[in-house]
């Protein structure tokens, strides 16, 4: 049936790859092929699905017994096209079952260091924020990542200079049309080597030392006049088949994010200095295994221990994830755990190194 639907959904065009009739997975393997992240000039479209079955033998939300069962995490579909220095994307997410808008948004690369982006579009503050659904090592983003995973209408500045990244963001913001609004900047360091694609762990990592670097200053006006915002700053490194993550932000008291990462047990993050460390290493072929250990620091000091394994076919778009969160607080004590396959690409890429994204 998987190889049938598969099938169905292939792209046009296609990589001139010989699908033979008996063997159905080779039309699946054909058909993952087309859904990979484009790289060249012209358009694009792909499809992404996560799927988890999930068991947590404690209520994690709002409680009556389990949240137990199957989910769909996301159901992403985007069309693209990039010609010289125009691009543009839209996306939309229906794991809710209706059609959600998220990408929006053409862009203009002006100069060799400066692209204008305007729609709607997901601003760069935590670059946990801004990795691909298909590109998470765990079920779930971290704390920071998931408050800052929100597609808004409004214009960004961005570019490349040597090993600098910058993005210059002002978005409607919580108030949504109103007068005041969202506003970001963030530069990023590439220490060693260059800056690589947004994602999380060490897969196709090479054997060296690779270091980023970023730091983000942010102000949420349509909360309050003052003290609605923060900054935050977070590393990443890789070294052979081993990764590194950290982000801590320093949140004031006006700024609020309620975040759903456990399955209906929201979490508000604000007035507070969340942080994150993430370690991992690869294994076997295709295969990764990692550690989370990650704090709200909330109203309730909610912290999270994260194990995780995943494995993706060399070659392949297709990916098991399974994981386990053990959540602990002033007044929650739960684990939730998560057994999931993916298949697809959301088409996304590292701004400024790729073609598939402005």
């Amino acid at each position: 049936m998987w190889p049938l639907l598969l099938v169905c959904l292939v792209p046009p065009g296609g990589d001139g790859r010989d699908i033979r009739a008996d063997d159905p997975w080779s039309a699946v393997d054909g058909t993952l092929d087309t859904l990979a992240p484009a790289r060249s000039d012209g358009p694009s479209w792909g499809v992404l699905v996560r799927t988890f079955y999930t068991h947590a033998p404690v209520e994690a939300g709002a409680g009556t017994n389990d949240v137990s069962g199957f989910v769909f995490e996301d159901i992403d579909l985007y069309l693209a096209a990039r010609y010289d220095d125009l691009a543009w994307r839209f996306s939309a997410d229906a794991a809710e079952g209706t059609a959600n808008l998220e990408d929006a948004w053409a862009s203009w690369h002006a100069l060799d260091w400066l692209t204008l982006t305007a729609g709607q579009f997901k601003p760069r503050v935590a670059r946990s924020g801004s990795v691909p659904e298909d590109a998470l090592l765990f079920r779930e983003r971290t704390f920071l990542g998931a408050a800052f995973d929100e597609h808004d209408d409004g214009a960004e500045l961005g570019g490349h200079y040597d090993q600098f990244d910058y993005w210059l963001a002002v978005t409607d913001g919580s108030n949504g049309e109103g007068s005041d609004h969202f506003w970001s900047a963030r530069g990023e360091w590439a220490l060693y080597d260059a800056g690589w694609d947004d994602l999380e762990g060490a897969y196709g990592a090479p054997n060296h030392l690779r270091v980023l670097i970023g730091a983000t200053k942010f102000e949420d006006v349509s909360i309050s006049t003052a003290h609605g915002g923060g900054w935050s700053s977070d590393l990443a490194l890789t070294f052979g088949p081993y990764s590194f993550a950290a982000e801590y932000a320093d949140l004031e008291r006006s700024f609020a994010r309620t975040i759903d990462v456990f399955d209906g047990h929201l979490i508000t993050l604000g007035d507070g200095q969340p942080r994150s460390f993430t370690l991992s290493r690869r294994v076997g072929e295709g295969g990764e295994a990692a550690v989370r250990f990650e704090t709200a620091d909330d109203a309730d000091s909610t912290e999270a221990l994260v194990l995780g394994a995943n494995w993706r076919p060399l070659g392949s778009l297709a990916r098991f994830v399974a994981d386990v969160a053990m959540v602990d607080g002033d007044t929650r004590d739960f684990s939730i755990f998560s057994l999931g396959v993916q298949i697809g690409s959301s088409g996304i890429t590292r701004p400024f190194i790729g073609d598939g994204a402005p």
